[in-house]
């Protein structure tokens, strides 16, 4: 028993003690001085819950998950389908199946399960990338998911679910360029929202970049027309969004000027980012927070409570845990030998780090909002012990394959 627990990755608990530490405090905070409590003890055991998945995780061995890769697709399906035939609604939204008083986000689980499918598809044989089925099969396993999740609809998980799909093709051998180009275009929908001269300046960039490193130029001619054909039916994408993400976007690119029809969100943010200089406002001292100008201060815009009340200080500790649970996980996941296990390594360890770049990103106006919790950190049940589970599986991967 001692020898089970001295393989274990200590330095990944610790990383995940501090930043749920953190997290419970400024959850705290934010609901301070009403029902603080009860969030508190559920994020409390929600933690302890996440701790001992990371334990259970140990006694399963890794390549186990490898057979079982195309049942989880077809679980990930039917739980999304789920959702949307018998899911409970909250805030517009169809997101979650409940259990009498226990509530689950298939979503959550599903990009595990979907990390898995695409770890499984690209791990069998040598792949072929001039084969352009390789990657479109892949991309259609990544799309039918996230197609039911835009009708939730819940446009910030769809986004997720593809860029694990960008993750596990990169890992798997995409040739840079490629995933350059799958950048552009998808730059492309928005580039026309952002002003006339940025679009032709950056096509223009684009265009020299292509002619000058394809190999044949009329690739290369093709995907400038593709990016401006891209550019010019974005308002198709722009009228089948919700008005929500529609205000979302509206609200990224002038918080200001939309402020009343929800800039307030990232105004308040980038306030009590500001509020809190070095040292922070103290601990349950911060104004926007405890004067309840921010919204969400508990969840998506939990890194603005940690910045206003904490200060830079507390965000260079909180940035510091993130990083040195970067490190571990990438460590362990660059050494391993199995081509399976450094699929889906790769995949948990783009989803955290993403997820995190993008929350930190959202508070401080950097991105549009998207409801997307900053990980470990967040109050939220489903996230917390998902995330975890994953990174039981990253040390279980490496304590298996004897690289801790």
């Amino acid at each position: 028993m001692m020898k089970f627990f001295s393989n274990i990755d200590h330095g990944i608990i610790i990383a995940l003690f501090i930043l749920s530490t953190i997290g419970i405090m400024a959850i705290y905070s934010a609901g301070y001085p009403k029902g603080s409590e009860d969030i508190i003890y559920k994020q409390i055991l929600w933690f302890l819950t996440g701790i001992a998945v990371i334990y259970a995780t140990q006694l399963i061995p890794s390549r186990s998950m490898l057979p079982l890769s195309n049942l989880f697709y077809a679980v990930l399906v039917l739980m999304l389908l789920l959702v949307l035939l018998a899911g409970s609604s909250k805030m517009g939204a169809k997101r979650w199946i409940e259990f009498g008083y226990f509530q689950f986000q298939p979503s959550e689980f599903g990009k595990f399960l979907l990390i898995c499918t695409l770890a499984r598809y690209y791990s069998v044989g040598k792949i072929q990338w001039s084969d352009k089925r390789v990657f479109i099969s892949g991309f259609i396993l990544a799309a039918v998911p996230a197609y039911l999740l835009l009708k939730q609809p819940d446009l910030g998980s769809a986004v997720v679910y593809m860029v694990i799909f960008l993750s596990v093709v990169y890992a798997a051998g995409l040739p840079g360029f490629y995933l350059y180009n799958i950048f552009m275009m998808i730059f492309y929908v928005f580039a026309r929202s952002m002003g006339v001269q940025l679009f032709i300046t950056s096509l223009l960039v684009y265009s020299a970049i292509l002619l000058r490193y394809s190999k044949k130029t009329y690739s290369a001619l093709a995907l400038i027309i593709t990016a401006v054909s891209v550019s010019l039916g974005s308002n198709i994408i722009w009228n089948n969004l919700k008005s929500y993400q529609q205000t979302r976007l509206l609200t990224f690119l002038d918080p200001e000027k939309f402020s009343r029809e929800g800039g307030w969100q990232v105004v308040q943010s980038k306030t009590a980012v500001f509020n809190g200089k070095i040292t922070g406002m103290g601990f349950l001292g911060g104004s926007q927070t405890q004067l309840r100008f921010l919204p969400e201060g508990h969840n998506d815009f939990i890194f603005s409570v940690i910045a206003e009340e904490f200060g830079l200080i507390g965000i260079i500790v909180l940035l510091t845990a993130f990083s040195y649970l970067f490190y571990r996980m990438i460590r362990i996941v660059v050494k391993t030998e199995s081509r399976y296990l450094f699929l889906v390594g790769s995949g948990i360890s783009a989803l955290i780090i993403f997820q995190t770049v993008l929350n930190i990103s959202i508070s401080l106006g950097l991105m549009p909002v998207t409801g997307l919790p900053l990980p470990f950190v967040s109050y939220g049940g489903t996230a917390l012990i998902i995330n975890m589970f994953m990174v039981g599986v990253i040390i279980s991967v490496g304590k298996q394959e004897k690289i801790i």
